[in-house]
């Protein structure tokens, strides 16, 4: 006779730790009783899978996430049978929860505090937000603007502090490399607009002792503010490195 196992499981959400109770004497039929009475918990796949949904959210909510998004579950876990006592399973992200790409939530299963098993399931996040995305074509160095970007909502991978959701998130940056039309706008494709070329004349500043030290310089590459270049003292012919502060300034690196 076909006797189905009943059981009642208790779910506790501390960090990571997942926590079941079991109750219940039922044995599933295609399980012989000898391994049964061995092996008599189960940890079914959909309840593996599950858990670690259930991690997932959680750390999306650490990380401040209240954006639209979708968890797919993309390859799960097989059915567990466990011996008796209490058993507890420990998720972990060894990959982190990054969005628009496969991860792996690693599983380890203990039972009264003994470890039995380990396995792993895979999953994509997408998350959507109302982003800026390009237009037309834009060329490096050239300004975002409404005449070439727009908002619309669309699949993001970066985190909503540094997603670019209007033109105020741009703080003076230009397009950092060439943007194809109906990319979205993110920090990485973003550069500070180049203000020096090579052979700009530049005063160099460099602080010594409390006493701030000016001199006539030569940039010998292109920059950005923000960035680090070579420069030439046109006195002494020194060659230095220095910090881009504006179009006609650079802090020399000690």
């Amino acid at each position: 006779m076909i006797r189905h196992r009943i059981f009642t499981a208790i779910l506790f959400l501390w960090s990571g730790l997942f926590a079941f109770l079991w109750t219940g004497t039922g044995v599933a039929a295609s399980y012989g009783y000898g391994q049964a009475v061995r092996f008599p918990n189960i940890l079914s796949a959909a309840q593996l899978a599950e858990l670690a949904q259930q991690k997932i959210e959680e750390q999306l909510a650490a990380v401040g996430e209240t954006r639209r998004h979708e968890v797919h579950l993309q390859h799960r876990a097989g059915t567990m049978r466990l011996p008796a006592g209490e058993v507890t399973a420990v998720v972990a992200f060894p990959r982190g929860v990054p969005y628009g790409r496969e991860f792996p939530a690693a599983i380890t299963v203990y039972v009264d505090g003994v470890l039995q098993r380990r396995a792993a399931c895979y999953y994509q996040v997408t998350v959507y937000d109302h982003v800026l995305v390009a237009m037309t074509d834009i060329r490096m160095d050239e300004a975002i603007t409404p005449a070439n970007a727009h908002v619309e909502e669309s699949a993001v991978d970066t985190l909503p502090e540094t997603t670019v959701t209007d033109f105020d998130r741009l703080a003076g940056r230009v397009a950092g490399r060439y943007i194809r039309k109906g990319t979205v706008i993110t920090p990485t494709l973003l550069a500070m607009p180049r203000v020096l070329t090579a052979g700009s004349p530049v005063t160099l500043v460099a602080e010594n002792g409390g006493i701030t030290i000016r001199a006539e310089g030569v940039a010998l590459e292109a920059g950005r503010i923000g960035y680090v270049i070579r420069v030439r003292n046109a006195r002494s012919g020194k060659i230095m490195r220095g910090r881009v502060v504006d179009e006609k300034t650079v802090q020399i690196i000690a």
